[in-house]
C-alpha cells in the first residue's frame, strides 16, 4: 500500500512567517546610527600641565631630575660633578666650556675607544611630556648617538622646550632650524636599571633650567 505524505500546515505557516520577517528586516533601513567621530581629535586626553606630566613620566621611567634657575645652574652642575666624584668629564657642547673652566673642572671634548669617561655632558633639544623622553639633535653634539658614551650622562635642557607629544617635538625642531629637521635626531627614554649602570643602559641625570 503506497505511503501517503502528511502536510503540516502549522509548521509551514511558521516557516513562512519567519521568512517574511527576515525579508522585511532586510529591506528596511536601519534606524541605528554610529555616533559622530572626530577623526582630527587627539587620541589621548591633554594633561592640565605638560611640565608636571613630563616630571612624572621621566622619573617614573627611571630618570633623575634636578630643577634649577639659570642663575645657579653652574653651581648645581659643579656640586653634582664634585659630589659624584667624576674624574673624566666629556663635554659635548662648547657653550658650557667657559663655565667649566671658571670652576676649575677639567674636561675633554672627544674620546677614543681606549679611554674611559666617567660622565658626559649633553644638551637635549626637546623634552617630550607624554613619554618622559628626550630628543637629542646632532646640532648640539658631534656624537651620532648619546648612548654608548659612558654610564652616567648629565643632560642639560630648558623647561621652555617641553612639548606634549613626538609630533610637537619635531615641529619645534623645524621651527628652530628654519623649517627643516636636523640631519640626525635621537629620542631616548630613561630606563630603570640596576645599581651598576653601563654605557648600554646609562643613568640619565637631567638638569632642567627653569
Amino acid at each position: 500500500m503506497p505511503s501517503t505524505a502528511t502536510f503540516d500546515s502549522l509548521s509551514t505557516t511558521s516557516k513562512e512567517n519567519m521568512r517574511r520577517r527576515i525579508r522585511h528586516a532586510l529591506i528596511q533601513k536601519s534606524t541605528s546610527k554610529f555616533p559622530p567621530i572626530d577623526i582630527h581629535a587627539e587620541l589621548f586626553e591633554k594633561p592640565e600641565n605638560i611640565t608636571t606630566e613630563f616630571f612624572h613620566n621621566f622619573r617614573n621611567a627611571g630618570g633623575k631630575l634636578i630643577t634649577c634657575d639659570k642663575s645657579i645652574f653652574v653651581d648645581i652642575l659643579h656640586k653634582l660633578i664634585v659630589g659624584q666624584r667624576y674624574a673624566t668629564i666629556l663635554n659635548t657642547n662648547d657653550s658650557i666650556s667657559p663655565a667649566l673652566t671658571k670652576r676649575n673642572l677639567n674636561y675633554i671634548t672627544c674620546v677614543d675607544s681606549h679611554q674611559q669617561v666617567d660622565v658626559a655632558l649633553v644638551y637635549a633639544d626637546v623634552l617630550i611630556a607624554r613619554t618622559g623622553s628626550m630628543l637629542f639633535a646632532q646640532k648640539f653634539s658631534l656624537y651620532p648617538s648619546v648612548r654608548n658614551i659612558t654610564k652616567d650622562i648629565i643632560v642639560i635642557a630648558f623647561q621652555k622646550n617641553i612639548v606634549l607629544d613626538v609630533k610637537d617635538a619635531f615641529l619645534l625642531q623645524q621651527e628652530k632650524n628654519q623649517g627643516s629637521l636636523y640631519d640626525f635626531a635621537e629620542i631616548i627614554t630613561p630606563t630603570k636599571g640596576a645599581e651598576n649602570y653601563s654605557p648600554l643602559e646609562p643613568r640619565f641625570i637631567l638638569l632642567l633650567i627653569q
